[in-house]
């Protein structure tokens, strides 16, 4: 489990934020000179204001921001929109990946016969109908109006926290952002990957890709696999070979009984790796990557994008997956110290941190940080940041499963669906 590394993630990007005027990649191509001049909006509070998850209007973040970190500086969001289009969406990036690289070679994560298990999976994004990003994009529902992005992540089932993320038009196939999470996984030695996946990413140009490339997948087959179905049936275990431009390829299909229905994995690991019931325990962890993406966009308010440009999507899309692995290790900190205190307690539900209030206290106390120069000042809020996650729990009740509360036929008003633009 992930002990030490929330402070760790924070404190490096941190550092990162504090030295952005001076990186050769902060700024985009054709505007070099950006950010030289000293000015009072200035590099290091264009990006803090970026990496800040957009919970109100942008225009009260700003008066906010200025009060606190820039001695009551009033900023447009004008002023703000126009500087921001400057910075590289792939600096942001920059924060993801070294903490990535960080986690995996330095964390300590549980693994599961030393792969880490890596469930990938793709959401839909809402964006602002705004041309550009129509453009870029497209749109979804009935009458294709609706600006939609897909958005896709690579990751572990057990730490909870994210491997690759990638952004990319709407029309695009699962498949292949897929693939591009899989030219970053394979960075780190395709071995040390178990990769879990539904029912829409299962093909054999697929299978074979991640066999040649050296991953080993579990993958759940949709109904129209009848073939291996078929012969699956009577057994439950079957090896399946297939020859592909002189190649031959080993899978086994695995029979997996549930209370109302049966399903089908598909897997290139042997028996004496993987067994059925170990197979079913592992997928049925798939879900975690389902609650990641709630986590996402109800916490970190991730489709709330400040912007209508590209750019401005992208930068808060990398900028969300950063936080998320952050607040997660601290939440996965305090996770491990209410378990061992729930231990011979009195308590009738196991305990887990407070998602919503470990987020509301972790990125204020972030934004702090960046702007405090004391280090002893940067580990007192830390630490206080730690035991407020592990103070504030809530009980898990199993099988748990309220009505849903129908929602309004419409809204009082219908300017307020997107508080950010306000």
């Amino acid at each position: 489990m992930i002990i030490v590394l929330g402070r760790k993630f924070a404190n490096k990007i941190i550092e990162k934020i504090n030295q952005c005027k001076k990186s050769s990649t902060l700024r985009i191509v054709g505007h070099e000179n950006a950010f030289t001049r000293d000015r009072i909006l200035t590099a290091k509070h264009v990006v803090a204001m970026i990496i800040e998850p957009a919970k109100q209007s942008l225009q009260a973040r700003l008066c906010e921001f200025g009060v606190k970190f820039m001695k009551g500086a009033v900023v447009t969001k004008q002023a703000f929109s126009k500087q921001r289009q400057y910075v590289n969406p792939e600096f942001i990036r920059e924060f993801y990946d070294e903490n990535v690289e960080m986690a995996i070679n330095e964390g300590e994560l549980i693994t599961f016969k030393d792969m880490h298990l890596t469930g990938i999976d793709g959401t839909r994004l809402s964006c602002e109908n705004a041309p550009e990003l129509i453009a870029e994009y497209g749109c979804s529902g009935s009458k294709k109006d609706a600006c939609t992005a897909l958005a896709s992540v690579a990751y572990d089932l057990i730490e909870r926290i994210s491997y690759d993320c990638q952004i990319g038009s709407y029309s695009r196939s699962e498949r292949d952002l897929m693939i591009m999470h899989l030219d970053r996984l394979e960075a780190f030695c395709a071995e040390k990957f178990l990769i879990i996946a539904d029912r829409g990413y299962p093909s054999y140009k697929l299978m074979e890709a991640m066999v040649d490339r050296g991953f080993y997948f579990l993958l759940r087959l949709g109904d129209n696999w009848t073939d291996i179905i078929r012969r699956t049936n009577s057994s439950g275990d079957k090896d399946i070979k297939y020859d592909y431009k002189g190649k031959s390829y080993n899978f086994r299909c695995l029979k997996i009984a549930l209370e109302d229905k049966t399903e089908y994995l598909i897997t290139n690991l042997d028996r004496n790796t993987l067994t059925i019931d170990e197979a079913k325990r592992l997928y049925s962890l798939r879900w975690n990557v389902e609650t990641f993406f709630g986590f996402l966009k109800t916490e970190l308010v991730l489709e709330n994008f400040s912007g209508k440009t590209k750019n401005s999507v992208v930068q808060e899309f990398y900028a969300a997956m950063t936080l998320a692995n952050v607040c997660q290790c601290f939440i996965n900190n305090a996770d491990g110290k209410i378990a061992k205190n729930n231990v011979g307690g009195e308590r009738i539900y196991v305990h887990q941190a407070n998602r919503r209030q470990c987020v509301g206290r972790i990125i204020p106390v972030f934004l702090e940080c960046v702007f405090t120069e004391s280090k002893r000042k940067q580990d007192r809020l830390w630490k206080e940041v730690e035991q407020f996650c592990e103070r504030f729990s809530e009980p898990i009740r199993p099988d748990r499963r309220p009505d849903r509360k129908l929602p309004r036929d419409k809204k009082f008003y219908a300017n307020a669906r997107k508080p950010n633009l306000s």
